[in-house]
């Protein structure tokens, strides 16, 4: 058997038109359950789709395989070379419903991989350091973000509390105004919006434009209503387009990359410091 027909097995399986009943059973079965497959032993597959041990054979050989063992190597083989040659993933719809539970997370694994790759690339050493510098000397730090975005700002918050730095947040998301409100040139708001539209964030980011409060806006759109207020704009890819998404996978994580770059970059500023006063969770002895 050649090379190439071991790693055509899948795309045989999905095109043959010559099967016979029993062995597009089979087939089915098998493109459905990938990694369970490739587990079993010939009569577990032929006892799972109510065929033979000679059906199994018979769709062996005619994918170009002397048997089952051999079929099975093929089939592994093709399977590991379509995980690792993905073309770039859609993060609107990064996976399908054909796709088994290990290539979803193979697809998820590269658009995290694509996500961070792409907004690192957004960043500049110029910027990160402005941006420091503004959440350094503040002496207030307003977080601003609604649903995920919170969620993030909370994650956030914590972590530079360990470092002792404090981020305001309000849980009730409709009441942040009185934060943007009450804020002064000498505070700094941290502000998330992937469209840089949402009409929450706009309005709170004109008021803390009205006091001269700078703003770190983390946007998709560096032409949006929210960047057109921001101090600095530290942009993130625009991977989501569609409404109908299955989440938001792309741009919480570049999100998150950011929030996590900031917290790094204001722990390395005194690095030795930090590290001394880093405090762990307090474990109960019993």
């Amino acid at each position: 058997m050649k090379e190439n027909q071991l790693m055509n097995l899948i795309h045989q399986l999905k095109t043959n038109t010559k099967l016979t009943y029993n062995e597009q059973v089979i087939a089915e079965y098998i493109l459905k359950n990938l990694d369970a497959v490739l587990e079993m032993s010939i009569y577990t597959l032929a006892q799972n789709t109510h065929t033979s041990t000679s059906a199994v054979v018979r769709l062996c050989k005619r994918c170009g395989t002397s048997g089952f063992r051999e079929f099975k190597v093929g089939l592994s083989r093709d399977y590991a070379q379509g995980l690792n040659s993905l073309s770039e993933i859609d993060a609107n719809m990064p996976f399908l419903p054909v796709d088994d539970p290990l290539m979803v997370s193979q697809k998820i694994a590269q658009l995290t991989k694509e996500t961070i790759t792409e907004t690192q690339g957004l960043l500049s050493l110029k910027q990160l350091q402005r941006v420091t510098e503004l959440l350094l000397n503040a002496k207030q730090i307003y977080g601003i973000g609604v649903s995920s975005n919170y969620i993030r700002l909370t994650d956030f918050q914590l972590k530079v509390l360990r470092i002792q730095h404090y981020v305001r947040l309000i849980n009730l998301q409709a009441e942040q105004f009185y934060l943007a409100a009450n804020s002064a040139s000498e505070d700094a708001a941290l502000m998330i919006s992937a469209s840089g539209k949402t009409a929450e964030i706009v309005n709170d980011a004109k008021h803390f434009r009205r006091n001269n409060t700078p703003i770190i806006a983390i946007t998709a759109d560096a032409e949006s209503p929210l960047a057109i207020y921001a101090t600095e704009v530290l942009q993130i890819p625009r991977k989501e387009t569609s409404q109908h998404k299955v989440s938001d996978f792309s741009s919480q994580l570049a999100i998150e990359y950011v929030l996590n770059t900031l917290y790094a970059c204001l722990f390395n500023h005194d690095f030795e410091h930090n590290f001394q006063i880093l405090k762990t969770t307090p474990v109960s002895h019993f």
